[in-house]
């Protein structure tokens, strides 16, 4: 592992396989994280479960067709459940302020929820070095991160196919609720 890595808490490691996972683009990096969400998978999963798992996975955050659970914050923020909404522009006017964007290259909305997991970590991380980051992480996840996750966390578990999809919405959901006690309502 890099020497950043080395230096994050569990809960800044598993935010970031979070975010892996869910910015997957091949088989091989969704297996990869997945593996590090759930290490028993390694030697559990058979190769067609895998395969079951891959189809799941798009169907739910990739498509083609209607995505049963789609990653991105404005689809639970917006009234009209667009992508690209409003509450993508917040997010990326927030992410301004604190000097930070999303990477245009990746044609990712900054509001998708692997994007939104990396910030979350770089604030938490930020937050053990600098304590004014403390109230701004608070913010973001009483303002932003409780009104939609759980109810992404939701879909997921109402649509996910298989048993893989559905630990890694409870992955989510615990780490969600870990950050929820640690920061919530400061």
């Amino acid at each position: 592992m890099d020497s950043i890595y080395e230096s994050l808490t569990e809960l800044e490691k598993t935010g970031l396989t979070l975010r892996d996972f869910f910015n997957s683009h091949d088989s091989h990096s969704l297996k990869s994280a997945y593996v590090r969400l759930n290490p028993t998978a390694a030697v559990n999963l058979t190769d067609r479960a895998w395969l079951e798992a891959e189809y799941d996975f798009n169907a739910l955050f990739v498509g083609p067709g209607k995505l049963l659970a789609a990653p991105f914050a404005s689809v639970y923020l917006e009234e009209d459940a667009l992508v690209m909404g409003k509450a993508t522009l917040e997010i990326r006017d927030f992410m301004a302020a604190l000097g930070l964007s999303v990477n245009q290259e990746s044609n990712i909305p900054d509001d998708h929820i692997s994007c939104v997991l990396e910030l979350t970590t770089l604030l938490l991380a930020n937050t053990r070095q600098t304590s004014p980051y403390r109230s701004t992480l608070t913010q973001y996840i009483n303002n932003y991160l409780t009104k939609w996750v759980p109810l992404y966390i939701e879909k997921i578990k109402t649509h996910a196919q298989t048993t893989t999809l559905y630990t890694v919405a409870d992955i989510l959901f615990y780490w969600l609720d870990e950050l929820k006690r640690e920061y919530q309502y400061e």
